[in-house]
């Protein structure tokens, strides 16, 4: 794996198994992929959330941790959030029927916002 915590050689198509969260400047855990839910903006930091409900801390902004993801495996959805496309259950119209939410999986069960401009990166994936 690559210091950003993406595999070496990734071409982006594959996801990861198994990423690297930077918790301090000298101190990686190697998580599993599919067991990250939500990823939220915080400061120079980002929050993640796991299948757990204990939250890490990861001293990277959020634009640094979706680019190790690779393109197609997280998404960002919105300034303060991304999320792991694998986790996601449900992508709907708010109620407005303007905007959109994504409802995350068993046992996150977050509801979050998609903002305008990011729908359609977010609906991409899942095109074929």
């Amino acid at each position: 794996m690559s210091p950003s915590g993406s595999p070496q050689g990734s071409s982006g198509t594959t996801p990861p198994d198994r990423v690297l969260l930077h918790l301090a400047a000298s101190r990686c855990l190697a998580v599993d992929a599919d067991d990250l839910y939500i990823f939220e903006a915080d400061g120079d930091d980002t929050i993640v959330r796991r299948r757990s409900r204990r939250t890490l801390r990861d001293v990277r902004r959020l634009a640094e941790i979706v680019a190790a993801f690779g393109h197609g495996h997280v998404c960002r959805i919105h300034d303060n959030w991304a999320v792991n496309l694998r986790r996601i259950r449900e992508i709907r119209p708010q109620r407005d029927g303007r905007d959109w939410e994504v409802v995350m999986q068993s046992p996150v069960n977050r509801v979050l916002p998609v903002s305008r401009r990011r729908v359609q990166r977010l609906l991409r994936p899942f095109e074929r």
